[in-house]
């Protein structure tokens, strides 16, 4: 919960309010464009009847337009940590000065955009393997943020503990405070536009807290 609590609070009124809005912007105006797109070229194609089957070409184009609104949202989380992953590292050093953490080994930009990507295909192809259940009350919910959640917490964890050992280590030690890093990671899908850079402060402040 400090990890969390102390995430938000860098996102929001810290040192990484600027990241998180860029992150924000990018990642927001992609999806609402995507969204935007399915509405105007995708839903179209629905051909227009006359009489009774009239009726049924508005309930296809109903029913297209909400399925277009859902796959933006389940697409919204894999968008956000792509533009995130370019974004990860820098936020990550700077709460490692923040904090006091030992200096990692840097990471290039085009390696941020690869582990964002790393973290992105996956969440993409889970979600979009999972839109029938998005359709369900409170079950859509339920699957969105624990799905998410899983992923934003494993691969966040493994990636700033990367930043200080070994791969194998960094896999070890995730897996040893498996719930924490859920917990981590479900805070994260609470906020998808600007998960990148709260699991960034928070997974570096709590791995430099059980190190």
């Amino acid at each position: 919960m400090t990890a969390i609590l102390g995430g938000l609070k860098d996102v929001i009124f810290g040192r990484l309010t600027w990241l998180a809005l860029i992150n924000l912007v990018v990642a927001g105006t992609i999806t609402v464009f995507a969204a935007r797109a399915g509405l105007t070229y995708l839903v179209p194609l629905i051909p227009d009847s006359g009489g009774w089957l009239g009726y049924i070409s508005m309930a296809g184009s109903f029913v297209a337009s909400v399925a277009v609104i859902v796959l933006a949202i389940a697409l919204s989380p894999a968008i956000s940590m792509v533009v995130g992953g370019a974004l990860f590292d820098i936020a990550a050093e700077r709460i490692e000065k923040k904090v006091g953490a030992p200096t990692s080994k840097g990471v290039p930009i085009e390696q941020g955009i690869l582990n964002g990507l790393r973290i992105a295909l996956p969440a993409l192809a889970l979600n979009l393997l999972v839109i029938p259940l998005y359709f369900i009350p409170v079950v859509n919910a339920f699957t969105f943020y624990v799905l998410n959640g899983f992923l934003m917490g494993r691969e966040y964890a493994t990636i700033t503990a990367a930043r200080h050992m070994s791969y194998q280590d960094a896999v070890a030690l995730r897996k040893r405070f498996g719930s924490s890093v859920f917990m981590i990671g479900l805070a994260c899908s609470l906020v998808p536009f600007l998960a990148p850079l709260v699991g960034a402060s928070a997974m570096t402040r709590f791995i430099h807290s059980v190190r």
